[in-house]
């Protein structure tokens, strides 16, 4: 894989740039929803700014290390930001991505415009060969959207803990490949 960072990507209607320090408060307010990070959350968020301003400041210094790749989204016409969506290595063999958006700006096509272009990107130009990943099952917006991406049901479960819930909760995991990705795109 090519450390390339989050280099600025643009679809029709969207930009997606590095996380820049006026996104901060504005992506900590989108994820204080819980109809938004029910499914996203896997660590901590506080409700005071002032003690989570500290840990987004963290997630900036990381911003331009070409070793991140996190996206504000951020629509062209008005220059509202409307969510995030992140890649990462775990285990250094695994890839993961995750996403989430706005309330007011879901179910618009926003985000599976925004992760066909990350895809894209990080398959032709960081070189990588697969993703694996996991939505929650009572997550069908995540998990449809995977699909329609080109994802593959593995057919296996795992548990996972997000924050703001109660219980660990069954996942489905995912893969999507290079070949699977281009194919579905018609390249």
């Amino acid at each position: 894989m090519k450390y390339l960072g989050s280099k600025t990507l643009e679809t029709k209607r969207l930009i997606l740039r590095k996380t820049e320090e006026q996104d901060l408060k504005v992506l900590w307010e989108i994820l204080l929803k819980k109809e938004v990070s029910k499914y996203y959350l896997t660590s901590k968020i506080n409700k005071n700014w002032e003690e989570e301003k500290k840990w987004q400041y963290k997630k900036l210094d990381r911003a331009g290390d070409p070793h991140t790749f996190i996206w504000t989204l951020v629509r062209k016409e008005d220059h509202k930001i409307l969510g995030q969506i992140s890649f990462k290595e775990k285990e250094n063999e695994s890839k993961d991505i995750g996403w989430f958006l706005d309330i007011p700006y879901q179910r618009q096509g926003y985000m599976k415009e925004a992760a066909e272009e990350v895809l894209k990107y990080m398959f032709l130009e960081a070189g990588i060969s697969s993703i694996n990943t996991s939505t929650a099952i009572e997550n069908p917006s995540s998990w449809k959207l995977m699909e329609s991406l080109g994802f593959q049901d593995q057919k296996k479960t795992r548990k996972e803990k997000y924050t703001l819930l109660e219980e660990e909760v069954d996942c489905k995991e995912y893969i999507c490949t290079k070949d699977d990705f281009l194919e579905r795109k018609g390249e």
